[in-house]
Formats: structure tokens, C-alpha cells, sequence
């Protein structure tokens, strides 16, 4: 037996080592594309809120990277059965577990914690300073955001239509922002804008985008515990073989 030989046994935990790692890369580039996705979506929304949604999609960047290089590592410490590469792999892996536990009570505390009191006065303090196209002396990212908030969400003021009434804008132009309505008119009478109001649907929206990072945190970390197992045993089998080697 050589020293780099195996059972049977390890050799069909070695190849399903491998197949299993598969999805770690994948889920690590979806982990990825929601951390990327989710510090746009809630960038947009900083202009508005004073709270930083941000945090989450940073850690969910960062262990998205992490994943798709530690799969790699994996793949490769299998295939050529090095234990100290499966060592450095089995270290990782648990850093990760540790790092996810971190995500999902961050995104827990916030999700539960959120506050709509908070989100109301962003929204109004929002809304006295949305300006009219004719004023230049304002900033325009502020509008893009007030108006990203209308359209996606498809609402309008902060409970209903009756809140951009006392506003700036209304007074001056006697209607409300084309993002009320639906294909943007240029006049938005109120009569055609949508009735929902956006506090409600902001709320929600970012509730469930913690709630995703919640699901994904849950059933990464369940899916890597149960990896350890299987890397330790590999780690085992292939120092045994090693250690066989060297005693013939």
C-alpha cells in the first residue's frame, strides 16, 4: 500500500468530498451575488435611512469569497489526498460555521429590533426635502432614492398619498412626484397614484432581505457542519495511510 492508497470505504468518502464541495462553490458564488445585491439595494436606501442595513451583505460578500476559494482548497486536498491541505480546509470550514453564526444573530437582532419609528421620520424628514426639477440647489441623489422607493415598491408618501400634501414639492408644483403613479406620468393627480403607503412596504422589504440572510446562514451552516464530519474523516484516513507507509 502506498502512501497515498486508501480504502474503499475512504476512497467513496474522498469522491464524495469532491461532489459535495460542488455545491459550496455554488452556494458561495449565490452567497456572493446576495451580499453584492444587497449592499446596492440598500445603498440606494442611505440617502433616506439613518440605520445601516449594509452590514449583512458585507459579511455575506466576504463569506461568499471565502467559500468559492476553501471548496477550491478542498477539491484539491481531495484529489490529491494531502492532509495538511484537508487540515487548512478543516479550519476554515469552521471559521466559516463560526462566521455565519455571527450573520445570522446580526440578522436576527435586526429583524426583530426594526424600528418603523425610526423609518417614519427618515421618510418624512425624506419627503420635506424631495425638490422640484426646477430647483437646483438640492441633492438630486435624494430624489433618485424617494423615487427608487415609489417605483419598486410601488407606494406612495408614507402611509398614503395625504403626506406629500403639506411637502415642498406639492405646494409648489400642486401635484405629486411622477414616481407615484404608474409609468411616471408627468402629473400624478392623486386619484391615479398608488394608495399603499411606502413605511409599511419599506419595512417589510427590509425585514425580508434579513430574513434571506437568515434562511441562507441556517442552511449554509447546517450543510458545513455535516461537511466536518465528512473532513475529518478524510483527514483520518488519508494520515493513517501515511502513517502505514512509513511504519512498511
Amino acid at each position: 500500500m502506498s502512501a497515498k492508497d486508501l480504502s474503499s470505504t475512504g476512497n467513496c468518502v474522498r469522491w464524495l468530498f469532491v461532489i459535495c464541495n460542488i455545491p459550496i462553490l455554488m452556494f458561495g458564488l449565490a452567497t456572493l451575488a446576495i451580499g453584492i445585491w444587497q449592499i446596492i439595494v440598500e445603498s440606494k436606501l442611505e440617502e433616506v435611512l439613518s440605520e445601516d442595513y449594509t452590514a449583512g451583505g458585507a459579511i455575506f460578500i466576504a463569506a461568499g469569497v471565502v467559500s468559492i476559494v476553501v471548496s477550491l482548497l478542498g477539491v484539491y486536498g481531495a484529489i490529491k489526498k494531502h492532509k495538511y491541505v484537508l487540515l487548512v480546509y478543516l479550519a476554515i470550514i469552521v471559521l466559516i460555521v463560526a462566521l455565519e453564526l455571527v450573520v445570522f444573530g446580526y440578522a436576527v437582532a435586526k429583524a426583530d429590533d426594526l424600528d418603523d419609528d425610526q423609518i417614519m421620520m427618515d421618510l418624512q424628514n425624506a419627503l420635506r426635502r424631495y425638490y422640484s426639477p426646477n430647483d437646483t440647489e438640492h441633492d438630486k441623489d435624494l430624489n433618485d432614492v424617494v423615487d427608487y422607493i415609489q417605483e419598486n415598491w410601488e407606494c406612495c408618501g408614507i402611509n398614503n398619498t395625504e403626506d406629500w400634501n403639506t411637502t415642498p414639492y406639492f405646494i409648489e408644483t400642486g401635484s405629486l412626484p411622477p414616481s407615484c403613479c404608474e409609468n411616471e406620468p408627468e402629473e400624478c393627480p392623486s386619484n391615479e397614484a398608488y394608495d399603499k403607503g411606502c413605511l409599511r412596504a419599506l419595512a417589510d422589504a427590509i425585514q425580508d432581505y434579513l430574513y434571506v440572510i437568515v434562511g441562507l446562514a441556517i442552511a449554509f451552516a447546517v450543510f458545513e457542519i455535516a461537511l466536518l464530519g465528512m473532513t475529518f474523516y478524510l483527514f483520518m484516513a488519508v494520515h493513517n495511510s501515511s502513517t502505514q507507509y512509513t511504519s512498511v
